[in-house]
């Protein structure tokens, strides 16, 4: 323990003595360990961390598949015998996710919340914080309308009030009785803070049953609506668990053949289902910061190998006085894993501002971001790295430097110069910086090319001058179709008068929002789909002026028309994908399709126009069949509407007067997510942004530490072979003959780096297939022009030493020696 003191004394004197080295040092590994204490503590939360349940582990989601759908929302009827009939489950719970109009003790406010059964708290093992959850007693009090809020909405809106449970609250002008408070975080399904009780045996929303007339149950196994969570038996397996589920689900299909054929089951873990998708993202960004680690090691390792060249005659010393070549390399190790360490220290520094920004430019699809935090456990992760990164990179200089030349090393006053062992692994070490560098180049330059080009394509709608915002009248106050016709029609009226508008519109869902309604249809004169055939189209409804708010072309036929209303023919417009695919090879106006039943005579459509395909679920999925119908005769299910507004001026000026006029309607109703059309479209680029960023944000800082390491052995190149240079210019050689030998050894180092960076990038960059759009992994133009870039940058850190080379004084330089 003594000596193992002195060494670190010795190592800190040693350091001290060189701050700019020290320094630099540091700073590189600052860089490299913070980034990956700050990605890995975004994984370990994400990924790696158990989700906050009990017994996480036997927690799965099941789903119906059909055709290629795999996650398919579940009906009712099937549920229940799923429920029923599974021996492999001990409890399971039925969720449906939507939105409540909160009202009454402040302003109304739209809230994310959930339709549950009962025992969805008890399934997944989280008692209230406050009152209690839902109970099976619950179920028995028809009188009694139940919600339990979130912790968030709590002390947001109630102000943390513990005299909230058992008073009532407005949801939807309904009378609610709140018994519970979940504890903080707690927000299962997504972004969930409120959850009523669903009595109906297979939790069916409230605002759902009013699709169904007088509760019209038929439609328990056509209406594909709830998602389903269940919890395993101990010792059940997930593949036991799909057998079981399967086998009832190939029963339902021979017992209910005209709902259920063709459909099946299919069973996921929760944690799967919840980080599956952002798993792929988090493990290429942990990868990349690897080898920005990587490459800062193999920095430092060449700073001390320099600075062991330098310290030849004090080692040959130690070693003739006695000193073992053990205890050197000790020493040595000492020095570069106290200098990890300090380094590591700096990097949890730098990690915690990393994660707060990571965090904070997160897209909103990232889950569990609120878990994420740089804890006491991740300054044990950042020590446990900074020891091993110490070690690692000072093995080489350790070794390299306990094996010197004694006689030529102990000769006074003659200047050790690096032998060639020492030197092949400098260079060794400069071609692993540049070929890691070239890797993550590549990758970067890739996910630029995706986002250029995606940022590019035609959406098939203008959002420029565009201002939207969301509204969702009570069914209670506007119960049927024309109440709710003319509560738009109003709202539409009201708009056009702000000045600064030029028209208004309203729409089911907007494109790019991530909300979509999938309605089957039959075609006049065709024979009806199978049940298993999934035959679907995203359902729109619209008022006459969308098409011309967001500029999307009408290609055939005619636009909506104010003549289009309930008493008028019933007509619909379909995009040109549809046109394509159910119309081939003739024109498809005139022609009728029934949306839903074809039996209902209401169900059938006139065809009236062929509109311009719109790109409405992303940017990067190529557009669906779709199907638009005017709101005046649509309005029995859907009362929920999405406004367009076009305007002559910044769109988000007008937000002010739109919210005060349509609140001028209805005070009670709330207005919400009023933004300009752009920012949805910044939110549907924003996962793929995010990536590039990052991605390049990694790339640039291994381009500058492989770079610097580059100009680093040029330099220490050149200042060790002064006295070489020296003599060839005393010999006659010119300035341009030293400059080609100092440049030829840096790009000779720089072009193998290179090469070998391009051939791991060729095998890397496969993994990065679900990230690009309309770019090959190995796109032969960004692996060129990559190339070329770091070709360019290195020969420009060779040239700065290169040239102060041509400057050496044959005298001088005969001196050095």
């Amino acid at each position: 323990m003594e000596s193992l003191i002195k060494d670190i004394r010795y190592a800190i004197r040693h350091l001290a003595r060189r701050p700019g080295f020290t320094v630099i040092a540091l700073l590189t590994l600052a860089l490299g360990i913070g980034a990956n204490t700050a990605i890995f503590s975004v994984v370990n939360a994400v990924v790696l961390k158990p989700l906050p349940y009990k017994q996480p582990d036997q927690l799965v989601m099941l789903w119906e598949t059909i055709a290629a759908n795999n996650h398919r929302s579940v009906a009712p009827g099937n549920f229940a015998d799923w429920r029923e009939q599974n021996h492999s489950m001990e409890a399971m719970a039925a969720t449906f996710n939507g939105n409540f109009n909160l009202t009454g003790d402040g302003f109304p406010e739209r809230i994310d919340g959930a339709t549950v059964t009962s025992n969805l708290m008890s399934v997944l093992g989280v008692p209230a914080q406050l009152g209690r959850v839902f109970q099976a007693d619950d179920d028995l009090h028809q009188d009694r309308r139940l919600v339990v809020i979130s912790d968030g909405l709590w002390k947001r809106r109630f102000a943390s009030g513990r005299d909230l449970i058992g008073r009532t609250i407005k949801l939807d002008d309904t009378s609610y009785e709140v018994v519970g408070v979940m504890p903080p975080g707690f927000q299962y399904p997504n972004q969930s803070n409120l959850w009523v009780l669903g009595r109906d045996r297979n939790a069916v929303s409230q605002t759902l049953i009013s699709q169904f007339p007088q509760n019209d149950w038929s439609h328990e196994r056509d209406a594909h609506f709830i998602n389903i969570i269940g919890r395993l038996k101990p010792g059940v397996t997930l593949s036991q668990a799909q057998s079981d589920i399967a086998a009832i689900s190939r029963q339902l299909e021979q017992q209910f053949p005209q709902t259920n054929a063709g459909l099946g089951s299919n069973v996921v873990s929760l944690h799967t289902q919840i980080v599956g998708n952002v798993r792929p993202l988090l493990l290429l960004l942990l990868g990349a910061v690897i080898f920005v680690l990587l490459i800062a090691c193999t920095n430092v390792a060449n700073l001390l190998l320099a600075r062991a060249s330098q310290r030849q005659r004090e080692v040959a010393l130690r070693l003739a006085v006695g000193a073992s070549r053990a205890r050197l390399i000790r020493q040595f190790l000492t020095e570069s894993t106290l200098l990890s360490l300090v380094g590591g220290l700096l990097g949890f520094v730098v990690s915690i501002w990393a994660v707060a920004l990571f965090v904070k430019l997160s897209p909103s699809d990232i889950p569990r971001l609120n878990e994420v935090s740089v804890d006491w456990r991740m300054l044990g992760f950042t020590l446990a790295v900074s020891v091993i990164t110490g070690i690692c990179f000072g093995l080489l200089p350790a070794f390299q430097a306990t094996r010197p030349d004694l006689n030529r090393a102990l000769k006074e006053g003659t200047r050790a110069s690096q032998g060639r062992s020492r030197r092949r692994s400098r260079d060794f070490l400069v071609i692993a910086e540049l070929a890691l560098a070239q890797l993550l180049l590549v990758a970067a330059g890739l996910l630029i090319v995706s986002y250029v080009r995606l940022n590019q394509i035609d959406a098939g709608f203008n959002p420029d001058h565009v201002l939207t915002a969301k509204i969702a009248p009570s069914t209670r106050k506007y119960p049927d179709p024309k109440s709710r016709a003319e509560f738009f029609t109003a709202v539409l009226d009201h708009l056009r008068q702000i000045p600064g508008v030029q028209s208004a519109a309203i729409v089911l869902n907007l494109p790019l929002s991530g909300s979509s309604m999938n309605r089957g249809f039959t075609v006049e004169g065709r024979p009806p789909a199978r049940p298993d055939e999934n035959i679907t189209m995203d359902y729109q409804v619209v008022s006459s002026d969308y098409f011309a708010v967001l500029q999307t072309p009408i290609l055939r036929g005619r636009r909506f028309s104010e003549a289009d209303n309930q008493n008028s023919q019933r007509v619909i417009i379909i995009n040109q994908t549809m046109a394509r695919r159910y119309w081939p090879n003739e024109d498809p106006l005139g022609k009728r399709m029934a949306i839903g039943e074809s039996s209902k005579d209401t169900s059938w459509r006139t065809i009236i126009g062929v509109v311009g395909d719109m790109r409405h679920a992303s940017l990067n999925d190529a557009p669906v069949p779709c199907a638009f119908t005017i709101y005046r005769q649509d309005l029995e299910s859907w009362p929920r509407m999405a406004i367009t507004i076009k305007t002559t001026t910044d769109p988000a000026s007008l937000s002010g007067a739109v919210r005060k006029e349509l609140t001028a309607i209805d005070p009670a109703q709330p207005v919400y997510a009023v933004e300009p059309f752009q920012n949805l479209l910044s939110s549907a680029l924003a996962p793929r942004r995010y990536v590039m960023v990052l991605l390049g944000s990694f790339s640039l800082l291994a381009l500058i530490l492989a770079i610097v390491g580059v100009y680093g052995v040029i330099s220490f190149s050149v200042s060790e072979r002064t006295n070489e240079i020296g003599i060839r210019v005393a010999l006659g050689a010119s300035r341009r003959d030293v400059l080609r030998l100092i440049l030829g050894h840096g790009m000779g180092l720089a072009l193998i780096g290179i090469v070998v960076g391009l051939a791991g990038a060729f095998g890397v960059t496969r993994f990065l297939r679900s990230f690009l759009f309309e770019v090959t992994a190995t796109d032969p133009g960004t692996f060129t022009l990559v190339a070329l870039i770091l070709g360019a940058v290195a020969l420009c850190a060779c040239y700065i030493p290169a040239r102060r080379a041509t400057k050496v004084d044959p005298l001088v330089a005969l001196k050095y020696e």
